[in-house]
């Protein structure tokens, strides 16, 4: 597949994530968001590659971090994400990670030369692989090491059953006009042993006229005081979607997991002879010389076929 396929259909896979999400924004302001969403994550990129240990240090992205205990830290793929694991470890803390197998093999040799271009020991950031059988005990023994857990939340990109969702321990997210899952065993788990939860991410700030990413002050999610509450888990659930919310209002574009495929209400229903909505919108592809429509609400393609009738 060419490029420019690739890139209308990430365009179109973009656009029907958010109608799902905002079926009440107009096709310009889809078309519009698109292109910042686009132009966000250049300059995101940007300030990946321009790192060097004196913009982490003295650079305005750099805010005032307040102290955390060793704990587990919620954040998000939204602005310049990749900047945060070094400003942690700028301001002085030992930071684990805990990541797909597929992100530890692409960014294990990025991290060490992040950890060498800042002059600090190889032990100061670890990654865990999310899919270990022994990641709980890891994640447990690195607390215990005064270690910050960093665990990035993401939609869940699968398509399955919401039973089965729930069956595997996913929280159900409500957001705009649909849903998606985060799974829930590391909140579990810090409520079962009394481990202190914490949220963040970075957000646009205002800077000498020019918008800078700074990080936010960090949201206590569970304390181990809470441990014996039973409301505790429910409430930190709560102050989550909250606060992702929130986030989002900041800036929707930021988000790069739009350009994913997310799970909302009636995606379970693509199964089934005809098309159960009462109306969507359809937009023309074309891949490979053949004519397709792609339906934004149910995420389908439809092959165009024309029959020629035999002229005599």
């Amino acid at each position: 597949m060419t490029n420019q396929k690739k890139e209308e259909l990430q365009r179109l896979l973009w656009m029907a994530n958010v109608q799902g999400f905002y079926p009440d924004k107009s096709a310009v302001e889809l078309e519009n968001g698109y292109q910042q969403w686009k132009e966000q994550r250049q300059r995101f990129d940007q300030l990946d590659r321009d790192f060097s240990p004196e913009n982490i240090q003295h650079g305005p992205l750099n805010g005032e971090l307040a102290s955390l205990p060793a704990s587990i830290v919620f954040t998000f793929h939204y602005g310049p994400y990749r900047l945060l694991p070094r400003y942690l470890l700028a301001a002085g803390y030992q930071l684990t990670m805990v990541v797909s197998n597929m992100v530890l093999d692409r960014e294990r040799k990025k991290y060490a030369r992040d950890l060498a271009a800042m002059g600090l020991p190889a032990d100061r950031l670890e990654c865990l692989e999310a899919g270990n059988s022994m990641v709980i005990r890891k994640i447990l023994q690195a607390i215990s090491g005064k270690r910050l857990i960093l665990v990035f939340l993401d939609a869940n990109e699968t398509v399955g059953s919401n039973e089965s969702k729930e069956e595997q321990g996913r929280l159900r997210i409500s957001f705009g006009a649909s849903y998606f899952y985060w799974r829930s065993n590391l909140l579990k788990l810090a409520h079962r042993f009394g481990l202190p939860v914490h949220a963040m991410h970075l957000s646009s700030k205002l800077h000498q006229t020019r918008a800078t990413w700074q990080v936010e002050d960090p949201l206590t999610v569970l304390a181990p005081a809470d441990k014996n509450n039973p409301m505790a888990l429910l409430k930190a659930f709560t102050k989550l979607q909250e606060y992702f919310q929130a986030m989002m209002q900041q800036d929707w574009t930021a988000w790069e997991n739009w350009g994913l495929m997310h799970h909302y209400k009636g995606f379970d229903e693509r199964n089934g002879s005809g098309t159960k909505n009462k109306g969507g919108w359809m937009v023309p592809f074309s891949f490979a010389d053949k004519g397709y429509l792609f339906d934004l609400s149910r995420k389908l393609f439809y092959e165009i076929i024309v029959k020629k009738d035999n002229i005599i």
